[in-house]
């Protein structure tokens, strides 16, 4: 068997098949789903809104996931502690499901295990890409990170622009590099019109700007 690019994560009825084995769950934005170190067996599949993840001590973002992504899959089914904290960046909607569920879904439904195989290897790809990119210039990393988090989903679209719910510190974090640095780099994308800031949130004007930065094309430091 293999999986069509652009083939959905789940199926209305593979959707349906979790929901009669799973526990529906509301969450409001900061509720934390698990921790680092825990030692539970369930996985969370997001059904709509987000959630970060965040690892060490202090905790620092490393991924952003969002409507269809499953967290806590490998702890659960390894029987492993948590490796990662998960916690809502806004409501969100999923469900809760057990290990012995979970490992029937995907033994009963091999077109779901063999997209979950390929969301897996996308993870691991852009996480490579993540080391390669923490060579670049800090400036590019900032660009990158800013795109990863839209192209996430994370992003909300207005006539003005894309707004993301974010700290400083969060995007220092998600982008490797010192709360300084971020801080110069919006002030020097505020000039150059690519972004505006208030309290916990950027307005991003100019996506191809960014991306310009984050191919070394283009800086706005200058």
């Amino acid at each position: 068997m293999s999986l069509d690019q652009g083939e959905p994560l789940f199926t209305p009825e593979e959707l349906l098949w979790l929901e009669g084995k799973g526990s529906r769950l509301h969450r409001l934005a900061g509720h934390v789903f698990f921790e680092e170190g825990e030692e539970t067996d369930f996985v969370v599949l997001i059904l709509s809104g987000h959630v970060k993840v965040s690892m060490g001590d202090p905790k620092r973002m490393v991924a952003v996931r969002g409507p269809q992504d499953v967290v806590g899959e490998m702890a659960s089914l390894a029987r492993k502690p948590r490796t990662a904290s998960v916690e809502a960046i806004d409501e969100v909607e999923a469900l809760l499901i057990s290990a012995s569920p979970w490992s029937e879904f995907l033994a009963l439904h091999p077109r779901a295990m063999l997209a979950r195989l390929a969301a897996m290897d996308t993870r691991l790809d852009r996480t490579t890409r993540k080391i390669v990119a923490s060579e670049l210039a800090v400036e590019q990393r900032l660009a990158r990170a800013v795109i990863e988090l839209v192209e996430s989903g994370l992003g909300r679209t207005s006539d003005e622009g894309i707004e993301l719910r974010i700290y400083q510190q969060e995007l220092a974090d998600f982008a490797g590099i010192s709360l300084e640095s971020v801080k110069k780099l919006i002030r020097a994308f505020k000039g150059a019109a690519i972004v505006t800031t208030s309290r916990q949130q950027m307005l991003v004007h100019d996506l191809a700007a960014l991306r310009e930065i984050a191919q070394g094309k283009q800086t706005a430091s200058a």
